[in-house]
């Protein structure tokens, strides 16, 4: 129910009874059950791409194991009509349903091949098996539609969903050596995040889940999902804000800022990741920058909130795994870590919001 956590944040803060006993620095327990709370939400949410991500794998899996290599008329259907831009090659089909030159996130998968002309029956083999994952994609991409959904295999075959012109498809070459390929965990054969990033096709922050694809010990591929994180983390924040004064704001285990419900925070978040062409800005003070070593990363234009998140961060790095809450003034700092992530959602409150 929207604010419902609000409400019973007010309600928790607000009760002598629930207080810590007499520590300045703790504030009422089940202040902590709702961060985590609202944290275990936002996983929930990463866990269900991440699970449609190996959905997607498995199907693919499938699919290749009862794929043959194409016989030459199959060939000849990939062969009459493709593209070649940089050694990338886009496998077009004229009379399908967006034509031979679809445009950028039209309705339809796009086969991408990036090793120039240098087709073997493998290349073929792989191109049938994602021509018969395409409703699949398709499928899961309007299930959860924060962008693109792709899969990429170690022979440099790559199918994505919407399409990608190809164009743009160049900017990927070689996919396996791209973070949304080695974001996968191929130690653990289990799915591994990207670093949140900013989509330069104008998305805003994004971050990619990768799951790997084996056939026992045979790796098949990589298949991926990104996620806008606006769309992903917009409630959630936006239940936690409602409390007047209250800010609530999503970072990575570096303080680098993914998500803020303050307009001015997210703007400004916006405006100088854009300028930068990259995710340059973080919840952290000057100190914390430093120690990033890199001269390019702005804090926010937040103090408050910067120092907030330095201390959280500072406690996080000192082994607490747990929910986090610590008063400092006239202000209840709270926080929680996202177990797929190892991101933090925190929340400063001022406590004259609970009075």
């Amino acid at each position: 129910m929207r604010h419902a956590a609000s409400f019973l944040l007010i309600a928790i803060l607000s009760c002598p009874a629930m207080a810590a006993s007499g520590r300045p620095d703790a504030p009422a327990p089940l202040a902590l059950a709702v961060i985590a709370e609202a944290a275990g939400r936002l996983d929930d949410q990463l866990a269900g791409v991440a699970r449609s991500a190996k959905a997607l794998g498995a199907a693919y899996a499938g699919l290749y194991r009862d794929a043959a290599t194409p016989d030459p008329g199959e060939r000849a259907k990939y062969l009459q009509s493709y593209a070649v831009k940089d050694g990338t090659v886009a496998f077009r089909d004229a009379a399908g349903p967006c034509g031979g030159a679809p445009q950028s996130q039209s309705p339809c998968q796009a086969l991408l091949y990036y090793d120039g002309e240098n087709f073997t029956d493998e290349t073929f083999r792989v191109l049938a098996a994602m021509s018969r994952l395409a409703p699949a994609m398709a499928a899961a991409h309007d299930a959860m539609p924060y962008s693109w959904v792709y899969l990429t295999t170690p022979g440099q075959n790559f199918c994505i969903y919407p399409s990608l012109p190809l164009d743009e498809a160049v900017a990927n070459y070689q996919p396996t050596d791209k973070g949304f390929y080695t974001a996968a965990d191929f130690s653990a054969k289990d799915c591994g995040w990207e670093s949140p990033y900013l989509d330069l096709a104008g998305a805003g922050m994004m971050v990619t889940v990768s799951c790997p694809v084996y056939d026992g010990d045979t790796l098949l591929g990589v298949s991926s999902r990104d996620v806008t994180l606006a769309q992903l983390s917009r409630n959630v924040l936006a239940d936690l804000a409602a409390i007047p004064g209250a800010k609530a704001v999503l970072m990575n285990r570096r303080g680098k800022a993914i998500a803020a419900s303050d307009p001015r925070i997210a703007d400004f978040l916006v405006a100088e990741n854009t300028k930068a062409g990259d995710a340059v800005v973080h919840f952290r003070d000057d100190r914390g920058l430093a120690a990033l070593g890199q001269e390019k990363y702005l804090d926010s234009p937040d103090a408050n909130v910067n120092d907030a998140a330095e201390m959280v961060l500072e406690r996080a790095e000192s082994g607490n795994k747990g929910p986090i809450a610590f008063t400092r003034g006239k202000e209840t700092v709270l926080a929680a870590r996202l177990p797929s992530t190892g991101w933090y959602l925190m929340l400063t409150l001022p406590q004259k919001a609970a009075r």
